[in-house]
């Protein structure tokens, strides 16, 4: 029993006692020399991905000098062994080690401060959330762009630093919450508050009647009449509604605008003049529309025109299938009602050689009436129906003409009206609308 035990205590001289654990791993009748062997991790094997919004660094254990000091604490260890007293090894408590990891901190330091990250020129600004509106006309935050900008790049070093220190493989530089933040975020009540709002602007049901054909405002146009601040305040603006109400005009409005016309032969002209079409009257409708979301309602009306036609449908076509027809150069006249010709005559135009001639375009007419008595500078003229349609120029019938048609008016034409045959007017005067379009061409 003396030789076995001075056996053991020769053995455990210069290795640890037997059953001794470390790090999990019995290392008995080991030197603290071969458990450092086995315990060492070439830094050249050891990588930290360092992540970016966007992109990804690597930091390899040699650039840092990175080294790990085990033998230090396992000889610690060892002389807290006394080779005499071995038998305690029956009751030792198993070690753990402390994973004494050093590096050089200055090479870590340049090699983050050169990352462009973390170069300010680089950096963009996080921003606030937007106000949008989807497809189905619901009015959310959407989360702005989350920049790149980070305020504390010594935090960011001291991130990296403990990463290896800790062997980790990875570090989020976004998830420790390094990046600077935006003022405002989704769940902000100021933000929740506005969005709430802009909700009900946006869901009122505003229609506008064009004559018979309804036009709804979307609630991208609703939502535009709110002066939204950066503070995320809301008003509805008096401006904002003017300025979607011209958007809006542009839009759907024919006054002024150049018209593809078919005529009576199927050929197509351009009419780029006249009194003809709807126009909102801006600025009475402003007014209008204003107290109507301000006062959150819900309305189906027919806003304020300055200029109103006689029809309207989906494609913006003003002109339907009621109207007359002046072709100058052939000297007739036509008249469609709902698209079918009931009425053509010849007849005569205002005088091309007295410039006096009828003018191009699309009018309505004004109204009718029977009889009536033409004035001018240089004549007062009978007739017994008279429809105007572009100021003091309109249809009538000339009983005085003995033909009409062919290039009468180049040398004995009109003062600017379309002079027609007695049956022709008459007939005319019982088939036309006060509103209705002509077109001259």
């Amino acid at each position: 029993m003396i030789l076995a035990y001075l056996a053991m205590v020769l053995a455990s001289v210069d290795t640890f006692y037997p059953g001794t654990v470390i790090n999990g791993v019995n290392y008995g009748f080991k030197s603290p020399l071969y458990v450092d062997n086995e315990l060492y991790d070439s830094p050249s094997n050891y990588n930290l991905q360092v992540k970016f919004r966007g992109s990804t660094k690597t930091i390899n254990g040699r650039s840092v000098g990175l080294s790990v000091d085990y033998l230090t604490e396992l000889n610690e260890i060892k002389k807290s062994q006394n080779p005499f007293l071995w038998v305690k090894c029956f009751w030792n408590d198993d070690y753990t080690l402390t994973d004494t990891l050093t590096f050089n901190e200055e090479a870590l330091d340049r090699i983050v401060s050169g990352y462009p990250e973390l170069d300010p020129a680089n950096m963009v600004d996080p921003e606030n959330p937007s106000i949008e509106v989807d497809e189905d006309g619901v009015v959310y935050a959407d989360e702005g762009d989350l920049g790149s900008r980070i305020d504390d790049v010594e935090a960011v070093k001291e991130a990296i630093g403990k990463a290896i220190r800790n062997r980790q493989s990875s570090v989020d530089i976004d998830e420790i919450g390094l990046y600077a933040r935006p003022e405002y975020e989704l769940d902000n009540p100021k933000v929740v508050s506005c969005v709430n709002y802009c909700n009900e602007i946006s869901g009122l049901k505003i229609t506008y009647k064009y004559g018979d054909y309804d036009i709804k405002l979307t609630p991208q146009q609703l939502l535009s009449t709110i002066k939204i601040g950066k503070d995320y305040s809301y008003v509805v603006s008096k401006d904002k509604v003017q300025d979607m109400l011209e958007s809006f005009s542009r839009l759907h409005d024919t006054y002024g605008t150049i018209r593809t016309f078919k005529t009576h032969n199927r050929s197509k002209v351009n009419i780029s003049n006249g009194t003809y079409g709807w126009q909102i009257d801006i600025e009475a409708e402003t007014e209008n529309l204003f107290n109507d979301i301000i006062h959150h309602t819900n309305v189906e009306r027919t806003p304020s025109f300055s200029s109103e036609a006689f029809t309207y449908d989906e494609n913006g076509n003003d002109i339907g299938g009621t109207y007359a027809e002046v072709d100058l150069t052939n000297q007739h006249m036509y008249y469609y009602k709902n698209g079918v010709q009931v009425l053509d005559c010849d007849v005569v135009t205002g005088c091309v050689n007295l410039r006096r001639g009828t003018p191009g375009g699309i009018y309505s007419v004004a109204y009718k009436q029977t009889p009536a008595t033409l004035k001018g500078d240089d004549y007062e003229t009978k007739v017994t129906y008279w429809m105007p349609f572009n100021g003091g120029i309109g249809f009538h019938d000339a009983t005085w003409r003995g033909s009409f048609g062919g290039n009468i008016y180049i040398w004995s034409g009109s003062h600017g009206c379309v002079n027609m045959p007695y049956y022709s007017a008459q007939e005319l005067f019982g088939l036309i609308e006060e509103g209705v379009p002509v077109i001259v061409y």
